[in-house]
This record gives C-alpha cells, structure tokens and sequence, in this order.
C-alpha cells in the first residue's frame, strides 16, 4: 500500500461566505456565519509531489478577494515545506471557482489534471449566462488557452487511478467536473471533498454545501467521500477553519 501524507496550506480567511456555508437544508443554523479559510492541499508520495488546487491569485479574482482576507502568497506557504512552486510537477485542480484555480501561473512546469467535464462546461455556451460566467474570472480564460498550447492541462474522464494508492473520483454536484481525491494514508483511506464539503459539519450531517450545479449529484458525492474514507475525520472538506488548527500550514494526516 502506497502511504501518502498530506499537509493544508490556508492562502486566507474571510468573516463569513453568504450566511451559505451549511445551506439549503439548515437555513438558521449559526454555522453558516463561521469564518471561512481559503485551502489548497500538498501529497507526499511515492511518486513525487503534488499539490491539490492552486490557492488563488490577487491579480485573476474578484476585487473583493485581491484585498483583505489575511492572504498570504500560495509560494510562500509552499515554502515553509521546503518547496519551490516552480518545481512542482503536477497539481490535480478539483474545480474551476475562483479560489481553486486562479493560482496557475504559480507553478510555471507542472500539468493540470482536470476532468474533461469541467474543462468543457466553463468554456462552453452556458457561460452567456451572466450568474455562471462570474464565476471564472475574465483572465483566467487566457490562461487556461495558454495552458492547453503548452499541452499542460491533462484531461480525464470520470474516475482515474493516477497510481495505485491515488484516485482520482469524478464528482459532479458543485460543479459538472468536480472531483474529490481519495489516497492512501498510514491512517487509512482518506479523501480531499473538493467543495464537495466546505466544513465537517457537511460530512457529519450528510449536509450538501449551498452552492451546487446539481443538487442530486452533490449529495451523492458527499455520501461517497464519507464511504470512501476509512473513518469521517478523514474527508476532508476544502474550507473549515478547524482544518488548520491555527495555521497557516499543517500536517493533517
């Protein structure tokens, strides 16, 4: 069994997210007010490094997002773990919103593994509508264009072993090509939700997260993620502050 250790990295936090956190099926609940940390993942394993997500970019999101928020440079977290971005190989992208994958120019030589699904619906007709098209902020489209010439966008279609011990499980709900990431671990099988889950709340109440492309899909790939890993505290949604245990980098399994 391929072991793999996995550390957060926290580029911010905002106050709250649209009183949203837990909706639609607890509206009054105090939890949709907690704050909200802005995670992306690193994977140790045996065949070399791999970051999950890219932290966002102040210069490719939304006004709002390049201000405050207690951002720190993705680099720099990436740093404190002995890594250069620039380096880094492979970054598995769980879904195209802003605070995902607005970070690609971080890391200058690595592939993005990104489900075709995805890829297609964020390039396709639908984004004439003006709720969808904001977002994915206008730069990244030029991005993702200079990505693929370079041929460094990889796309998959549905589940996918990268390696044994790593998957790669096609998700939907969130997004049309969301995926989550199920690995081996000394503790077991654990998975990274993707925004599948935004807090262990949404895990331990089989809750799905209030923004969701299919509702239907978003709570079956919820109760995968809690199948799929070999106890709950090991899925891991994408942003709960109790993840970083007052950190800005951590070791979580």
């Amino acid at each position: 069994m391929a072991n793999h250790t996995v550390h957060a990295m926290m580029v911010g936090m905002s106050e709250s997210w649209w009183r949203s956190g837990i909706m639609p099926c607890l509206r009054s609940d105090v939890d949709r007010d907690k704050p909200v940390a802005y995670i992306f993942w690193f994977i140790e394993g045996p065949n070399g490094p791999i970051v999950v997500d890219t932290g966002y970019h102040p210069d490719y999101v939304a006004p709002e997002w390049a201000q405050g928020k207690q951002f720190i440079d993705p680099p720099k977290l990436l740093a404190e773990l002995g890594l250069k971005s620039d380096e880094l190989k492979t970054v598995i992208v769980t879904h195209f919103h802003q605070d995902h994958f607005t970070g690609f120019d971080y890391f200058p030589g690595a592939k993005f593994i990104i489900q075709r699904a995805e890829l297609e619906f964020w390039t396709g007709p639908r984004m004439r509508h003006k709720v969808l098209d904001s977002q994915i902020r206008p730069k990244v489209r030029p991005g993702l264009e200079k990505l693929q010439k370079e041929g460094r966008i990889e796309l998959i279609d549905g589940d996918h072993v990268l390696y044994p011990g790593l998957n790669l499980l096609k998700a939907g709900g969130h997004t049309p090509g969301s995926q989550m990431i199920a690995l081996d671990t000394a503790a077991g099988k654990a998975v990274l939700c993707g925004d599948i889950a935004y807090t262990f709340k949404n895990i331990r109440d089989h809750h799905p997260v209030g923004w969701y492309y299919d509702l239907g899909d978003t709570v079956a790939a919820l109760d995968r993620a809690i199948a799929t890993a070999a106890r709950p505290d090991l899925a891991f949604p994408n942003h709960d502050p109790e993840i970083m245990q007052g950190k800005r980098v951590v070791r979580v399994v």
